[in-house]
């Protein structure tokens, strides 16, 4: 008696149908991840307007844009003051708390002290018990979504943030003879900003963008984090030369991961940065110190091909790397009279 075939796949088969469901994987994988990064970078880009909206509304109210710091010898959060006030204080994103729903955080702020707990170099952790400041640690470890950019990557330390104001084309604190680029743009280290102080108008003209926060303890990394800051500089290009030559491989190594660490304190390794090269520029960024006023903090983002900006007048773009840097720090300022688009 002839016994039944069984029906079935051969091995070449098998192989074939395998190969075939693999290709189609490979195929369909670089969508999905395509679709994930757009509804990331959606939600990156609907906290920027938030924020914008909240800039419109706080300048609507105060008569000019939050000041980029603001000590507890003023917490009024009237004007710094050069020589007076010092770095390392209120930032411009902690004035905006209670127009981004936030007035609980915000009411448990005590502004009879301050919030300079981090270390000066390193990770930006604060000492123990937050260098005196205890008072303020719940209101200051509060992670908020509205601060943070799912896009980054990397999973946010408490207290975190992704976006920052920009202080104009220079990295130094002051404009004078000698720092010609510097503290020209919407938020300058010390003093507030209308829009009446905007002559290039609020259109053109960047407020705030995007930077990945820094490596913390996976560091360290070249686009996350910051290098010391050697050099004498004084222009932009200066700036830009002297992060340059940081760079080297014979120079200093990095020493300050903490990129980001604090939405509540001001500086340029915080919550501030400078239009000095164009978005996810090649040259690593340098500072003086952890929350410093002084250096090159550049643009940053993993979206692919360039970064998110707020304009000052709540408007938003989508910038690309690709754009001609002396375009890219025409934006930056307010009142270089540059023709930028």
């Amino acid at each position: 008696m002839k016994r039944g075939r069984r029906g079935g796949f051969t091995l070449i088969e098998l192989l074939t149908t395998t190969g075939i469901l693999s290709i189609l994987i490979a195929l369909a994988l670089p969508a999905v991840q395509s679709a994930r990064e757009a509804a990331r970078r959606s939600t990156c880009l609907g906290n920027l307007r938030q924020i914008g909206i909240a800039l419109q509304s706080y300048e609507a109210l105060h008569h000019a844009f939050p000041p980029a710091l603001t000590s507890q010898k003023r917490h009024d959060g009237a004007d710094a003051t050069p020589g007076v006030d010092y770095f390392g204080k209120f930032s411009f994103l902690l004035r905006l708390l209670p127009h981004l729903e936030q007035s609980p955080v915000f009411a448990a702020i005590n502004f009879d002290v301050g919030c300079d707990f981090m270390d000066g170099l390193g990770t930006g952790e604060p000492s123990a018990p937050y260098s005196g400041f205890p008072q303020n640690t719940t209101a200051y470890t509060t992670t908020l979504a509205a601060f943070l950019c799912p896009s980054d990557g990397s999973p946010p330390a408490r207290g975190a943030v992704n976006y920052r104001g920009c202080t104009g084309e220079g990295g130094e604190y002051i404009t004078s003879a000698e720092f010609p680029d510097s503290a020209n743009g919407v938020f300058p280290i010390f003093g507030r900003v209308s829009s009446a102080r905007i002559p290039d108008g609020l259109s053109h003209t960047v407020a705030v963008s995007e930077r990945l926060r820094g490596s913390l303890a996976a560091g360290p990394s070249a686009t996350r984090d910051a290098l010391p800051l050697q050099s004498l500089a004084m222009t932009a290009d200066d700036f830009l030369t002297a992060c340059r030559i940081a760079a080297r491989p014979d120079g200093p190594p990095i020493s300050f991961t903490g990129n980001g660490r604090w939405w509540a304190v001001t500086g340029l390794g915080m919550t501030l940065y400078s239009q000095t090269q164009p978005p996810n520029g090649r040259v690593p960024d340098c500072l003086m110190l952890a929350g410093a006023a002084v250096g090159m903090t550049t643009a940053r983002s993993h979206h692919p091909g360039g970064v998110h900006a707020l304009m000052a007048d709540g408007s938003t773009r989508f910038v690309l790397d690709s754009i001609a840097p002396p375009t890219w720090r025409a934006l930056g300022t307010r009142n270089g009279h540059e023709l930028a688009d």
